[in-house]
């Protein structure tokens, strides 16, 4: 990116879009390293509490999401933005406050039904993108994700180590108050009054749906469980990864030397995945088109999770790291842009809504079942299982290639 593009793009409505997102993730990769020691040692918590801090959230955003982008479609994305940054910012502020573990599962609370910010970006973008550029500006989302989880672990871990475990959150807390402002005063409203008034006389014209009832539209439904199915392998791997290459990939080494090497892993996934949001999505959207890389680049991951449990060294995870990380970033947007085709206009924004709820299901599911399998079956199952639902996500987005989901073509 030149100078005259980060001009433009520092001035652009997408860059408080990329710091909302970008300040989002942060605040929930600094709970990677700081919370679990935090809730434990400060506040007393058991392993099991712990884990109920991340089911609270992610159950939260599931019933809120579907909710908050239907009300963005109907009221504008921008005060619906800045809403779901003031549960974020309250919450923060609890977690750096709290003197007692009830006030931890209050704050997951707020943070997670307010917790909209990532789905209602992804509709401002979807307003202010054409369609033949939709894949490559939603790919912002997925740069500020992996931005997000590069620096917000590391932010944590050395404010913590520095400061204390409560200072973390005080530094979220200020750039989430940084991003409400960058949103009140530069961002502009993307669904303007008219377009308001235009879908929805659109969509007195169509059948009057629910949200829900865009299940029953077969595209729509399939891409859902697509999703929903990358999430839990996700989060089947990444949850379990540590004790895995404690168990297979370093098991004579300290603890603290797994906690390294695996920080410097999960860094590397995160920098490659940055390089193929900036450079990579634009041209693969143009030669492959969306279905074509988000089956491919699922592929590709569950080959990579594939490797890893057949070959669990050190050598397998470096290696893996391109298929892994690029499959990632070119797969996430391509399926989000996949469901902007598949719905009506006016059901944008609930749609989108529906993807976050899918998303946090398998950020709650994810780690249930990798949990289960790791105690139950090995260290190795994980992997396994990550893998085999990855594949199947590949299977049956097969059948979308049955549906018109073209891009609109580019204007001579």
């Amino acid at each position: 990116m030149n100078l005259t593009s980060l001009s433009k793009f520092l001035r652009s409505p997408r860059f408080p879009i990329f710091m909302i997102v970008f300040v989002d993730v942060l605040g929930l990769g600094i709970t990677i390293p700081v919370l679990p020691l935090f809730a434990q040692n400060q506040l007393g918590a058991s392993a099991a509490q712990i884990t109920l801090l991340t089911s609270i959230f992610f159950g939260a955003q599931f019933i809120a999401s579907p909710f908050l982008g239907r009300l963005s479609d109907r009221v504008g994305r921008r005060p619906v933005l800045i809403v779901s940054q003031a549960g974020t910012l309250t919450a923060l502020l609890m977690n750096g406050l709290a003197p007692a573990l009830l006030f931890l599962y209050i704050a997951r609370v707020i943070d997670g039904l307010t917790g909209g910010n990532i789905t209602v970006a992804q509709a401002y973008l979807a307003d202010v993108t054409e369609e033949h550029n939709r894949t490559r500006g939603l790919g912002l989302i997925s740069a500020a994700f992996s931005a997000g989880f590069i620096f917000g672990p590391a932010f944590g871990g050395i404010l913590a180590a520095q400061f204390g475990p409560r200072v973390p959150f005080f530094a979220a807390a200020g750039m989430s108050l940084t991003t409400i402002l960058l949103s009140t005063f530069l961002l502009p409203e993307s669904l303007t009054p008219e377009k308001r008034k235009s879908d929805h006389a659109a969509a007195q014209l169509t059948p009057r749906r629910s949200q829900w009832e865009l299940l029953r539209v077969p595209s729509v439904l399939l891409i859902l469980l697509v999703g929903l199915g990358t999430q839990v392998s996700f989060f089947s791997f990444q949850t379990t990864f540590v004790l895995w290459a404690e168990h297979l990939l370093f098991p004579t080494e300290s603890q603290s030397y797994v906690s390294l090497a695996v920080s410097l892993i999960f860094t590397l996934i995160g920098i490659t995945g940055v390089i193929t949001q900036i450079w990579l999505v634009g041209p693969f959207v143009k030669r492959f088109g969306e279905l074509n890389l988000a089956l491919g680049g699922n592929f590709s991951r569950a080959m990579g999770y594939g490797l890893l449990a057949a070959f669990p060294f050190l050598f397998t995870v470096i290696a893996t790291i391109p298929l892994l990380a690029i499959g990632a970033g070119v797969a996430l947007p391509s399926i989000v842009a996949l469901l902007t085709f598949a719905a009506p206009p006016h059901a944008r924004g609930g749609v989108l809504g529906l993807n976050q709820s899918a998303n946090a299901l398998g950020s709650v599911l994810g780690p249930l079942i990798a949990g289960f399998l790791f105690d139950t079956i090995n260290p190795n199952a994980p992997m396994i299982a990550a893998s085999v639902i990855m594949f199947i996500t590949v299977l049956l987005g097969l059948n979308l290639y049955r549906f018109p989901l073209e891009r609109a073509k580019p204007p001579r």
